[in-house]
């Protein structure tokens, strides 16, 4: 006897805990939202029949009595009604609402948990970025300014960001969470993960490398950009290669830009998203090989942005991209606005000397 106890106990428990599990929460609340209505009918009609109220005023009572209100402007009087209230109202119909409320209270805290362990689907996902990975080495302060920059940015701020990672199970990081990210538990090379996470309704994807200092994670995300392209073979990719001899293969199988890991310069990912081509213009300027950015100094004054731009390129100098006047940096200022400054900088091409003399001269010259 004690035996068969303990079994009833035991599956009773294991029910409770896994019920919600078998995704039949719906057929659940369905069955007692369904007994809770036939007792409301029976009472009802108990009402009208036994204390002669009207249809309205027998509804009333019977839902006022469920819910424990008890505004007490309705009573039943007689042993018949009074039994049946006691009966259907209050031996069953509180007790089947309790259990609905406590249904859904207890679906909302499971739903709640799998959200927070990145274990919950999100079905409705429309036109979202989708980080796949994380580095492997301060990864929340890389993921915290990559996307506080992609809020940032007008194209992608409207739209939400999910990541995929196994870095946080247990849940995401305050700061991460405060900036209302989405979040997947799991690795990418899992093929079946990357159907249950939007891919094929992303409009932005980001493959990271799992770790920048080995090579071997060029191989990991060649693998991950296949099985991305499978699913959404025209959305934008931007992929990170550790290796430049694998940058044109990640071209060639589909991605819309590869960059290297800079794991100090997250702007780049994103300018990349937006701007196709940029990403390859910023790494040139990182390169000695490259194109550089020199910063002249050079006194000027009344000259409008438009002439000192073209000035310099007409003397061989450069492209200016801004300049400085007294430590503060104006980039990129209206043509038609006279500048004052100090300093210019100025794009130029690899082993291209510019000096401030230079630079004096050609500003100095008269316009054709």
């Amino acid at each position: 006897m004690l035996l068969i106890s303990r079994r009833l106990w035991v599956n009773y428990k294991n029910t409770r805990l896994t019920k919600h599990l078998s995704g039949n929460l719906f057929k659940r609340v369905l069955k007692l939202s369904f007994i809770m209505i036939l007792l409301i009918i029976i009472n009802s009609v108990s009402m009208i029949f036994f204390e002669k109220m009207s249809p309205g005023d027998a509804v009333w009572l019977s839902l006022t009595t469920m819910t424990t209100v008890g505004y007490g402007d309705f009573s039943p009087s007689t042993f018949m009604g009074r039994a049946t209230t006691t009966i259907f109202m209050y031996g069953l119909a509180i007790s089947v609402l309790t259990m609905l409320i406590s249904e859904i209270i207890e679906w909302r805290i499971f739903t709640a948990l799998k959200k927070k362990q990145g274990l919950w689907e999100w079905k409705d996902m429309l036109d979202h970025i989708q980080i796949i990975n994380t580095p492997k080495i301060d990864a929340e302060r890389y993921l915290l300014r990559l996307i506080k920059e992609m809020k940032s940015t007008p194209q992608l701020s409207d739209l939400p960001i999910q990541l995929l990672t196994r870095k946080y199970p247990d849940g995401l990081p305050a700061s991460l969470e405060s900036l209302k990210v989405l979040h997947r538990t799991g690795e990418a090379e899992d093929g079946s993960i990357l159907s249950t996470i939007g891919i094929a309704s992303a409009k932005y994807i980001v493959i990271l490398a799992r770790d920048y200092s080995d090579s071997i994670s060029d191989s990991v995300t060649f693998d991950i950009l296949s099985r991305v392209l499978e699913i959404n073979p025209n959305t934008t990719v931007v992929v990170e290669a550790i290796l430049d001899e694998n940058r044109n293969r990640f071209l060639k199988m589909g991605a819309s830009a590869v960059l290297r890991p800079v794991r100090a310069y997250p702007q780049i990912v994103v300018r990349s998203l937006t701007n196709i081509g940029s990403e390859r213009l910023l790494e040139n300027l990182f390169e000695s090989h490259g194109d550089s950015i020199h910063c002249v100094d050079c006194e000027f004054n009344g000259i409008t942005w438009k002439d000192a731009v073209i000035k310099c390129i007409d003397n061989n100098l450069g492209t200016p991209i801004g300049y400085f006047s007294k430590g503060e940096l104006f980039s990129q200022p209206d043509f038609n606005v006279e500048c004052n400054g100090d300093s210019l900088a100025i794009i130029v091409k690899e082993n291209v000397g510019v000096t401030g003399d230079m630079v004096t001269r050609a500003l100095a010259l008269p316009n054709d």
